[in-house]
C-alpha cells in the first residue's frame, strides 16, 4: 500500500487541496439538493430518510427473487441464484432486528463489520486500538458465549476467545448483514454476494486519509464462469495508528463458485482468508484465519427449502513454535438447515455437528412464528447444546402488535442456559506439557485441564412505539438477571475474573423525526440502566442529523449526509487495574464521548465520499485502559461499480 500511497495519490498538499474542493462540491450539491427539494414538488416517495444508525435503508440491489431476468436485445437472460431461505421476523425496532441490505452496505459510513454493528442503538463495539487490533461487542452487558457471527449458515466459531473476533471480518462482498438484539445474546447474520446480473461487474473501493490510512477493496463477480457463477474479493484496510506508531491492518480474501441447476438449487464452496495485524506488541499480530466451506442448497417443495454444509476453520501458527505440529487448530462442522415460508407462516430448523476441543460438541435450533400484518406477529425459538456430554436448553418468545391510533405494543421473554467456546485456554493448557525451552523439562508446569463452562440468563424487554405521521418514538422496558458475568474472553480481557452474576434493569428509547425541510431527519437513541455492570455503562445515547436526496427522473444523482454524537458513561472492565493482582480495583473505561460526520454523492453507478472521525479531537476516546483510538482523522475516497 506504501507504493499505491506515493504513486497514486500524490503529495499530502494535493490531497489535501483536493479534501477542500471536494468537501465544497458536496456542500454545493447538498445545498443544490436542498433548493431543488423545495421549490419543485416531488414524488414523496422519491426522497426519503435513510438514517444510518437505524439499518432500515430501503435496498433497491437486493434481489427478492430466486432469479433475477434482465431484458437484453429483447432476450431475457436469466441468472440463477440459489433458492432464498427464511430470514425470520422483518427488521424493527420492536423486533430488536436491524438489517442492511447491499445497497444499504455501499452507501454507509462504516467500512468494518465492528463500526456496522456500533451504528445499531445499545450496541458497543469494543475495540484494542485502531485498525487491526482484537474488537469485540457486547449488547445489554452480554460477554462469553452470548456474541454469536452466522455467515451464511455457518457457526464463525470463535478460535481465539469465548466470542468470534470482529476485527477479522470486512464488510467486502457481502450481500446483507443482520443484526438481532436481545436481551441475553448479541447474534449477528450474514449473507454472501452472488452475482445476479446477466453481465459480470466489478466493484471498486478506494480511499486515503490522515494517519497513513488507507482503503482497498475490490469484488468481480461473474454469472457465467467456467459453466458456473464466480465472486472474488479483496480488501484490505491499513493505518499508522495513533501517534503514526500504532501500525494495523486488516486483510481479506474470499473466491465463491456456484453451480446452479435453475431455480431448484445449486452447490457453492468458498474459500475465505482473513489477516490482521498489528505492530502493538501485546497481541499476536499476523495470524491467518482460513475457513473452507461447501454447502448445497435444494427447493425441496413450495415454500420448503434444504441445505446440507461443511465447513473447517483454522488460525495459522508460528512456524517455530515447538508445540505448532502436536496440536490441531482446525475446528470443523457438519450441519442441515431448512427453512419453510408461506404467507405469513415462517419456520427454521438447524442441526450442527462440532469436531476440536473447546467448542460445543453439537447444536439445534427450531424457530418459527407468523405475521397477520392487520393484527399481530408472534414468534419464537428454542436452542439446544450440549458440551463435553453436559445438554442445555434456552428458549425465546415474541410478540408485537398492529398499530392503533398509532401506538403498537411488543414484548419479548427468553431464559436459558449457554457455553462459552475456550479454544485459546485448551491450546494453552496443551503448550503447558512442553518445557518452554528446549532441553529444559524442569519448566514445565501443566495447567489444570479446561472444562465447559456455562452461563444461564434471563430477559424481559417490553415497549410501546408510538407513530404520528413519519415520525416515530418508541421506549422499552428491559430486566436482565444472570447467574454470572462472563469476559469476552479476546485477547484484550483474556484471564480476566468471572464475576458473580446479578440482576439489572432500564429503559431505552430510540425516536427517528424527519424535519420540515425535506430530505432532513434526526434520530436518536438513549439508554439508562439502575446501576452500572460489565459491558454495560449506565447510560449511552447516540443522535445524528441526516439527509437524504435522491434526484433526477432517472435517479442517477444521490446524496447522503450525517452528523452526529455517540457517547456513554465510564464503565468496568473484567480486567484488574493492576494486571496480575487480583486484590486491586476492576479497571474502568472512560467516559466516550465521539463526534462524527459523513457526505456521500453518487453519479449513476460513481460514489465519492468524505468521513470525519472524532470531530472535537476528544483524547481519551478508548474502550479499554491505553488502548488508544484516532484523536482526529478524516477518510475519503470514491466507490465505483462498472459493468464489463
Amino acid at each position: 500500500m506504501s507504493s499505491f500511497r506515493c504513486g497514486f495519490l500524490a503529495p499530502r498538499a494535493w490531497m489535501a487541496g483536493a479534501l477542500r474542493v471536494f468537501v465544497l462540491l458536496a456542500s454545493l450539491i447538498v445545498a443544490g439538493g436542498v433548493f431543488v427539494s423545495a421549490v419543485h414538488a416531488q414524488d414523496p416517495d422519491s426522497l426519503s430518510v435513510i438514517p444510518d444508525t437505524s439499518g432500515l435503508a430501503l435496498d433497491s440491489l437486493q434481489v427478492a427473487a430466486d432469479s433475477a431476468a434482465v431484458e437484453v436485445d429483447s432476450l431475457a437472460i436469466v441468472v440463477d441464484t440459489l433458492p432464498r431461505m427464511a430470514s425470520g421476523v422483518a427488521p424493527s425496532y420492536a423486533n430488536g432486528v436491524w438489517v442492511w441490505g447491499r445497497r444499504a452496505l455501499e452507501s454507509t459510513i462504516a467500512i468494518t463489520l465492528s463500526e456496522l454493528v456500533d451504528l445499531v442503538p445499545g450496541v458497543m463495539s469494543l475495540r484494542g486500538g485502531d485498525y487491526g487490533a482484537p474488537v469485540g461487542a457486547s449488547a445489554f452487558g452480554v460477554g462469553g458465549g452470548r456474541v454469536r457471527v452466522v455467515w451464511d449458515g455457518f457457526e464463525w466459531v470463535a478460535l481465539d476467545g469465548a466470542v468470534p473476533d470482529l476485527s477479522r471480518i470486512g464488510l467486502v462482498g457481502l450481500d446483507e448483514v443482520r443484526v438481532e438484539r436481545h436481551p441475553g445474546e448479541l447474534l449477528i447474520k450474514i449473507r454472501s454476494m452472488e452475482p445476479t446480473l446477466p453481465e459480470p461487474t466489478t466493484t471498486v473501493h478506494v480511499g486515503t486519509g490522515d494517519l497513513g490510512t488507507n482503503v482497498l477493496r475490490g469484488i468481480f463477480a461473474h454469472p457465467h464462469a467456467l459453466g458456473g457463477a464466480l465472486t472474488f474479493a479483496l480488501d484490505r484496510v491499513d493505518t499508522r495508528g495513533p501517534g503514526l506508531n500504532a501500525a494495523g491492518a486488516l486483510s481479506g480474501l474470499s473466491l465463491r463458485y456456484a453451480l446452479h441447476w435453475g431455480e431448484r438449487g445449486g452447490i457453492v464452496a468458498e474459500v475465505r482468508q482473513l489477516t490482521p495485524k498489528t505492530d502493538l506488541t501485546e497481541f499476536t499480530s499476523n495470524i491467518k484465519r482460513n475457513n473452507w466451506n461447501l454447502r448445497g442448497r435444494w427447493r425441496l417443495a413450495e415454500g420448503l427449502i434444504g441445505e446440507v454444509l461443511w465447513g473447517a476453520s483454522s488460525l495459522s501458527r508460528d512456524a517455530i513454535d515447538p508445540v505448532v505440529g502436536l496440536i490441531d487448530a482446525r475446528r470443523s462442522q457438519v450441519g442441515l438447515r431448512t427453512s419453510y415460508e408461506r404467507g405469513g407462516l415462517w419456520g427454521r430448523g438447524s442441526a450442527h455437528m462440532f469436531s476440536g476441543e473447546g467448542l460445543q460438541d453439537w447444536t439445534s435450533e427450531l424457530a418459527g412464528g407468523h405475521s397477520l400484518p392487520q393484527a399481530f406477529s408472534v414468534d419464537g425459538s428454542l436452542r439446544m447444546e450440549r458440551w463435553e456430554g453436559v445438554g442445555v436448553s434456552s428458549w425465546r418468545a415474541r410478540a408485537v402488535s398492529r398499530a392503533l391510533a398509532g401506538v403498537s405494543l411488543f414484548a419479548s421473554y427468553e431464559d436459558g442456559t449457554r457455553g462459552a467456546p475456550y479454544v485459546p485456554e485448551f491450546e494453552q493448557y496443551l503448550r503447558s506439557f512442553f518445557p518452554v525451552a528446549p532441553m529444559s523439562p524442569s519448566a514445565v508446569v501443566p495447567l489444570e485441564r479446561p472444562a465447559a463452562r456455562f452461563t444461564t440468563i434471563t430477559g424481559l424487554r417490553a415497549g410501546a412505539t408510538l407513530a404520528l405521521g413519519s415520525a416515530k418514538v418508541s421506549g422499552a422496558r428491559v430486566i436482565t438477571e444472570s447467574d454470572t458475568f462472563r469476559p469476552l474472553g479476546l485477547p484484550l480481557d483474556r484471564g480476566g475474573p468471572v464475576l458473580d452474576g446479578g440482576k439489572r434493569s432500564g429503559y431505552e428509547f430510540v425516536a427517528s423525526v424527519p424535519l420540515p425541510v425535506r430530505g432532513f431527519g434526526v434520530n436518536g437513541s438513549f439508554q439508562a440502566w439502575d446501576q452500572e455492570s460489565i459491558y454495560l455503562p449506565k447510560r449511552s445515547w447516540e443522535g445524528a442529523t441526516t439527509y437524504h436526496g435522491l434526484f433526477k427522473e432517472t435517479g442517477n444523482l444521490e446524496v447522503w449526509g450525517t452528523v452526529g454524537v455517540t457517547g456513554r458513561d465510564s464503565m468496568p472492565l473484567p480486567i484488574f487495574s493492576v494486571e496480575g493482582d487480583p486484590t486491586s480495583e476492576l479497571a474502568r473505561a472512560p467516559i466516550l464521548r465521539y463526534w462524527f460526520a459523513f457526505v456521500q454523492v453518487r453519479v449513476v453507478t460513481v460514489s465519492l465520499f468524505v468521513r470525519w472521525e472524532n470531530l472535537t479531537g476528544k483524547p481519551d476516546n478508548f474502550d479499554y485502559p491505553d488502548r488508544l483510538q484516532p484523536r482526529f482523522r478524516t477518510l475519503y475516497g470514491v466507490r465505483w461499480t462498472m459493468n464489463n
